[in-house]
């Protein structure tokens, strides 16, 4: 009871009680500044309901003494709605920062394949040998050397095409083949997410067993980031404190209960690779393939980078597999078909000119589709370079000379591919008039460098955005120093003072036990 000694030493006791918990409190806030997803607790306080006691010396004869100090919670503030914009942002930088790595290989390809000492220098080094062999035609050292150098672009286009499977079989695997997914970065993602979801399910399970504590909600939300950078997510809180999650506009997370698995399948032909599907626990497909509800985040970099149609591996690969069809086929036509100009003609064995029949480029499959991966040149070629058609005349002319080995018209058709415009070469649709090849080779790296800049600028843009709500969350959530040594003064003094009004209840306890 207050108005007595011994109700005032039970209130200096719980005084002291309870700012010893705030002090506590303090102490466990400054030693977790620095703890990722930790967020600052305080001490709510309420004051005990007093009651009337008869006082004479009151004018109505009865007041209501204060009993004390209660600590009612020790909580923390969150905001719903700026967890929701952070994690809103957190996929879109989620997004960039996964497809950070596709720049990497990207910038790689160019530095590397597309460079002037690669692929552009490959080009050149052919035509180079094709001048050569237009100054001499007869000589069969130059026709091996132009020989060489088609093999030498044959080999560079392989290359290149090995290199960005390569990538794309890391990021996505190859369609038909289950091994190479089940190791590709897009599964083991996937299964990390749905891990994730598991585990929050069972955060959820713990919380509702015990909805104070507030380290398990850190646990919580921290791993909602997590998940909401692999992948946009929609939450609601329950009464209980546990929250539910929608992904793709199905609940996946209801309480602690896991309702949907999510994963990643291959699809059912080579323009589809890929689906996220959300099946539920008996099995059943309830979102076939949520891939284009994703938006911006890292589940979706991961797709856009092995299967991307406007900026991803397989877009470059369609480029690079359009320079080897253009190229195969050109070099063939020159080589085999006639035209106005007359026949393609290679030196026999006799010394006299022959029709060639020949082609230069080969596919590996047998295919009539020729591309990066199965461009070849032709072993007939390789054992005979002879074979290569240096001279064009019509063969129906009366002056038509069979001997005429030093005619050049054909390698003068090779040379000027160097400058001249393949039909159907072009980095954009529809292709037009056709682009030389190493006009085709500037536009590809130009592209290629476009689209990394483009996605570095809007990482860049991404960044300053999601430090903006990451700054607004640590500033509510986070632990300030100054805040807390000014608390922790405080409470100290109100210990303080606590302790010193036990002590003088006390005294006035010994003095009045005394006279009695």
């Amino acid at each position: 009871m207050g108005s007595t000694l011994g109700g005032l030493m039970n209130i200096a006791i719980n005084s002291v009680n309870n700012n010893q918990i705030a002090l506590n409190v303090v102490s466990n806030n400054i030693a977790n500044m620095n703890t990722i997803g930790y967020t600052r607790q305080q001490v709510d306080f309420a004051s005990i309901p007093g009651y009337r006691i008869f006082d004479w010396c009151a004018s109505n004869g009865k007041v209501t003494p204060g009993q004390g100090a209660e600590i009612t919670g020790i909580t923390t503030k969150r905001s719903e709605w700026l967890d929701n914009y952070f994690r809103g942002q957190n996929s879109g930088s989620g997004y960039y920062d996964q497809i950070g790595g596709m720049l990497n290989n990207m910038e790689n390809l160019l530095n590397d394949e597309l460079s002037s000492d690669g692929l552009s220098k490959i080009f050149n080094d052919f035509f180079a040998a094709s001048e050569a062999l237009s100054g001499d035609p007869t000589n069969n050292a130059y026709k091996i050397a132009f020989v060489n150098a088609a093999q030498n672009v044959a080999d560079a286009l392989n290359n290149m095409s090995n290199t960005v499977k390569n990538y794309m079989n890391t990021a996505i695997g190859t369609f038909g083949d289950p091994d190479s997914f089940e190791t590709s970065l897009i599964k083991t993602n996937v299964d990390t997410l749905d891990s994730k979801l598991e585990q929050l399910a069972n955060l959820n399970n713990q919380i509702a067993q015990n909805p104070s504590s507030n380290a398990l909600q850190d646990q919580r939300n921290t791993l909602l980031d997590e998940i909401s950078s692999m992948v946009p997510i929609t939450t609601t809180t329950n009464e209980n404190g546990t929250v539910n999650v929608m992904i793709g506009g199905q609940t996946v997370v209801k309480g602690g209960e896991k309702r949907l698995t999510i994963q990643a399948v291959q699809g059912d032909d080579a323009d589809n690779p890929v689906k996220i599907q959300l099946v539920d626990k008996d099995g059943n497909i309830k979102a076939d393939d949520i891939s284009d509800s994703l938006g911006n985040c890292s589940i979706s970099a991961i797709l856009q980078a092995g299967d991307g149609d406007s900026f991803g591996y397989q877009s470059i690969l369609n480029d690079i597999d359009k320079l080897a069809s253009a190229f195969a086929q050109e070099m063939n036509r020159i080589q085999t078909q006639a035209d106005a100009n007359g026949t393609p003609l290679y030196i026999g064995p006799d010394g006299t000119l022959v029709e060639s029949t020949t082609p230069l480029f080969v596919t590996k499959d047998g295919s009539a589709d020729f591309t990066a991966g199965n461009i070849q040149i032709n072993q007939a070629i390789i054992d005979d370079p002879t074979l290569v058609a240096t001279a064009r005349m019509d063969t129906t002319a009366a002056d038509y000379d069979d001997k005429a080995v030093g005619n050049a018209s054909n390698m003068k058709l090779f040379n000027e591919l160097a400058k001249g415009k393949i039909a159907g070469l072009s980095i954009s649709d529809p292709p037009g008039e056709g682009m030389s090849i190493n006009d085709y080779i500037s536009s590809l790296v130009s592209k290629i460098g476009s689209g990394v800049s483009s996605i570095q600028s809007a990482a860049d843009a991404q960044d300053a955005v999601l430090q903006q709500a990451q700054t607004q969350r640590d500033e509510l959530y986070g632990v300030d120093l100054n805040e807390e040594l000014a608390d922790l003064i405080k409470f100290q003094r109100a210990y303080e003072a606590s302790a010193r009004l036990f002590t003088v209840s006390n005294e006035l306890m010994q003095t009045i036990i005394q006279m009695v």
